[in-house]
C-alpha cells in the first residue's frame, strides 16, 4: 500500500507518535530510530500490522480530520439504516466537522453515553468530545483538557468497528481499505469514495 508523505500528521517523526500511544511488541519491532512518521505506518502497513498502522494514523491526524476519517469509514463499511441512538451519534460527529464549535463537541456527549461507549458511532462521537475544551462539566470552572492521544485512540476504535460487519475471513480486507481511507485523508484528501466526490 503507498503510504505518501502524509503531510496532515501532526508529527514529523515516528518517536512522537509513539510517545502518545505505547507500541505493542510488533510495532515496537518496526520502529527504527530517527524514522519519520510516514515511513512508520508505512512500515506497519507493509508488514500487515495494519491496526497498528491505522492506531497510529488516527493519533497522528488532527482531531478533525480523524473524526472525518470514522465518518467515511462508517459510508464505506456501515449499513444506511441504524438504529436512530446510532445515527444520533454519526450525527453529532459529523455536525462537528462541518463545524467545530463548543457546543457541538460538548452536544457530541449525550449519543456517545446514550451508547455506553460501545459501538462505531458511540466512539466517533467521543473523539469529538475529546478533541478539545474542558471535559469537566460546562458548570465546573475548573478546565481538565483531554490528553492529547484521546481523540485519536477513540477514532482508531471507531474505524476498527466500522470494519466488523462482513464475513469473518475478509476483515484483513476492509481493515486495509479503512486505512486507505485514513492515508488519503492525510495525504489532503477527502476519504470520500470517488462517484460521491463526484455527486458532492
Amino acid at each position: 500500500m503507498e503510504v505518501g508523505f502524509l503531510p496532515k500528521v501532526r508529527f514529523a517523526l515516528a518517536e512522537h507518535l509513539c510517545t502518545l500511544l505505547e507500541p505493542s511488541d510488533e510495532a515496537a519491532g518496526v520502529l527504527k530510530p530517527g524514522m519519520t512518521a510516514a515511513d512508520f505506518i508505512g512500515a506497519l502497513a507493509a508488514q500487515d500490522q495494519t491496526i497498528d498502522a491505522i492506531r497510529y494514523l488516527a493519533v497522528g491526524l488532527p482531531r478533525r480530520e480523524a473524526v472525518w476519517w470514522a465518518c467515511m469509514s462508517r459510508r464505506r463499511f456501515l449499513e444506511e439504516e441504524l438504529p436512530p441512538s446510532e445515527l444520533a451519534a454519526w450525527a453529532a460527529a459529523e455536525t462537528w466537522v462541518y463545524e467545530p464549535t463548543e457546543p457541538h463537541r460538548r452536544a457530541a456527549h449525550a449519543p456517545a453515553d446514550a451508547l455506553k461507549f460501545q459501538t462505531a458511532g458511540a466512539y466517533a462521537a467521543l473523539g469529538v468530545f475529546w478533541s478539545g475544551g474542558s471535559l469537566a462539566p460546562p458548570e465546573v470552572s475548573i478546565v481538565v483538557p483531554p490528553g492529547d492521544a484521546l481523540t485519536g485512540s477513540a477514532v482508531a476504535a471507531s474505524v476498527i468497528l466500522c470494519c466488523v460487519p462482513g464475513p469473518a475471513k475478509t476483515i484483513g480486507e476492509r481493515h486495509r481499505a479503512a486505512l486507505a481511507i485514513g492515508i488519503d485523508i492525510a495525504n489532503g484528501g477527502s476519504g470520500r469514495p470517488v462517484q460521491e466526490q463526484i455527486h458532492a
